[in-house]
């Protein structure tokens, strides 16, 4: 299939639609949990790439393998219970499940990084905040502890934390949710990554300070030109922040496309019913539609389509045969019977 470039309203190509760009590429991911009820197939088999300079947003309810995912790819999973089934997670062109612990150790915190949902619980309470962005960058960037410090103290300042050069002894216990979240975006994007992982790190904050950690984001993806996948339930956040969207329910992806596509003209029935589920500024609507059920039990999931207990739009098929990953527009992909 010919590759077709996506305009934005500039008439500009947007940065990351080049499918022969990517920074990552996760093949065929599947992730267990060995529990004592049962074998929490928690991951199917996901596929997932990532380009240079873009910002990939992961949605989808509370259980369906967003968090797994990305903690599989940085192999942070507990081993026992976890374990990862099959896959590869392709990064300048190593597998890095292959990777020993001390070859991931050099790529995680540098190469790779990532911002977890609750600072106060990421942060080490018995360490100031620049010790703990100083190790950052002694292990990373080779400084001596001199450099590290006034280093951390300078990203703090990149960050938006005032009077960084007073606070930098201060403990993580003496910051603000919103600040300590600052903290760990300096952390994160210390030594330059060439990718973040932002695993839902407005969900505790409120609403105006989540839009200044969104646009510190931005404008820090911007500097430093880093790719970004970024974890969360909620739209609102993919929308001001995403170039393209990969909808996940109950250990599948179920759709991927451009974000705004997405939203404008989506295809899974899921993404459907997520989007009506949900007030919209740009579309008047006469009432919210309720998804019926939950997300399954991921101990004896539904056969076939994971989705078709929950779907309006069910057919036999359905609860016989899991649907295939098909490309239904250029790098628009779905996983349903009914576009096979």
């Amino acid at each position: 299939m010919d590759y077709t470039p996506t305009l934005d309203e500039s008439n500009k190509i947007i940065k990351g639609t080049d499918p022969n760009d990517s920074l990552i590429r996760v093949k065929g991911l599947c992730v267990y949990f060995f529990t004592e009820e049962g074998v929490v197939k928690a991951v199917e088999g996901i596929d997932l790439d990532i380009n240079r300079g873009e910002t990939l947003g992961l949605i989808g309810e509370s259980g369906s393998g967003k968090s797994v995912s990305a903690l599989s790819m940085l192999q942070l999973l507990p081993v026992p219970p976890a374990k990862i089934m099959s896959g590869a997670v392709y990064f300048e062109d190593r597998d890095l499940l292959k990777l020993s612990d001390e070859e991931m150790r050099k790529i995680r915190g540098g190469k790779i990084s990532m911002i977890f949902q609750d600072p106060m619980t990421s942060l080490n309470p018995l360490y100031s905040v620049t010790d703990q962005i100083g190790e950052n960058l002694r292990v990373h960037r080779n400084m001596d502890p001199e450099e590290a410090i006034e280093e951390a103290i300078n990203m703090m300042k990149v960050v938006g934390i005032p009077d960084a050069e007073k606070r930098a002894k201060d403990f993580p216990h003496q910051f603000s949710g919103g600040m300590r979240q600052r903290i760990m975006i300096a952390i994160a994007l210390s030594c330059r990554p060439a990718l973040l992982i932002a695993d839902e790190p407005t969900t505790a904050l409120d609403v105006t300070i989540q839009a200044q950690v969104l646009n510190l984001i931005e404008e820090l993806k911007q500097k430093y030109q880093t790719s970004v996948l970024y974890i969360t339930h909620n739209f609102a956040v993919v929308a001001e922040i995403a170039d393209r969207l990969a909808v996940m329910y109950a250990g599948y992806i179920v759709e991927e496309h451009s974000c705004l596509e997405c939203f404008e003209n989506p295809a899974h029935p899921y993404t459907k019913d997520l989007l009506s589920s949900i007030p919209r500024v740009d579309r008047k609507l006469t009432h919210l539609e309720v998804i019926r059920g939950s997300i399954p039990n991921l101990i004896n999931p539904p056969s076939g389509c994971r989705f078709h207990p929950r779907c309006k739009k069910v057919m036999d098929i359905c609860s016989k045969e899991v649907p295939e990953r098909i490309e239904i527009g250029p790098r628009h992909f779905v996983r349903c019977h009914l576009y096979s």
